[in-house]
């Protein structure tokens, strides 16, 4: 088992071991993502079983044992190279300021390093521009994939009756990808139209693109979820247009409307 550990403000960040770790690592899960469906859960086993072949369970423990926060990741076939899939990451309400969610991603590619897997992927909503602008411009992922409504409908508070569209990240551990951080006069992928986005066609010999999503879709979806949806719908198009073509998403920037989305640039060898 891996010594995988950090202390912070009176939590110890380790890898799960026990029964009981798993069990607060559920109501962590539980509380991060609204959980009211059973289904949703991680059962107790399969961390257990991936935990302890392969794959990782991390949860920020309290002294109480309560978990503040959790992740679970387990080995995976990623575009041909075997690696860790980060299913998910989740913090409990009242600790999102303690940055647990990064040290955890620093943890996870520490053990990944450490068992010599050169890749971590998971999956987040392109939409979500917090998440986006942690993953590229903080960590430097890459993303070269989209998945059209990857779980189905879901029931948790921060999904019900949306689409699950997700866009896969990558994160290279042993290298270092510096993030695109401006994107110039880059040519943009949606347009206003009528007061809606839409797709346009992305120009063939641009070294970069600007993809602009919203800068807050959670209140955009409560406030005005025609507008929300129609954002979905541009922004699958647009990624899959871009993808398809030999771009990938390399670099964000998130500094309000309208300076919100993502720079993409010609994949290696495209």
């Amino acid at each position: 088992m891996s010594s995988l550990r950090r202390e912070l403000e009176g939590v110890v960040i380790r890898r799960a071991q026990s029964p009981a770790d798993y069990r607060a690592c559920q109501d962590a899960q539980r509380k991060a993502w609204g959980i009211a469906e059973d289904g949703y859960v991680i059962p107790v086993a399969t961390m257990a079983g991936a935990n302890l072949h392969g794959g990782l369970v991390l949860g920020a423990f309290q002294a109480d044992g309560a978990a503040a926060a959790m992740s679970f990741g387990f080995l995976a076939r990623i575009e041909g190279r075997i690696g860790l899939y980060s299913q998910l990451t989740g913090v409990v309400p009242g600790r999102q300021s303690m940055g647990l969610g990064r040290h955890m991603k620093l943890l996870q590619r520490e053990f990944a390093r450490a068992d010599g897997l050169p890749v971590i992927a998971w999956a987040f909503d392109p939409l979500q521009s917090g998440n986006a602008r942690f993953n590229l411009a903080k960590l430097g992922v890459r993303v070269r994939s989209y998945v059209d409504d990857m779980y189905g409908p879901r029931t948790d508070a921060l999904n019900v009756g949306v689409p699950t569209d997700r866009v896969i990240a990558l994160w290279d551990v042993f290298e270092d990808h510096a993030p695109l951080d401006d994107p110039g006069d880059a040519p943009s992928l949606i347009a206003i139209r009528e007061g809606l986005p839409a797709a346009v066609p992305a120009t063939a010999d641009a070294d970069r693109l600007w993809l602009p999503i919203p800068h807050d879709v959670a209140a955009l979806r409560h406030e005005r979820p025609t507008v929300a949806e129609a954002w979905r719908q541009a922004v699958r198009r647009a990624f899959q247009a871009a993808f398809d073509a030999g771009y990938e998403a390399a670099g964000f920037v998130r500094e309000g409307e309208p300076r919100c989305g993502y720079i993409l640039r010609r994949r290696a060898g495209d």
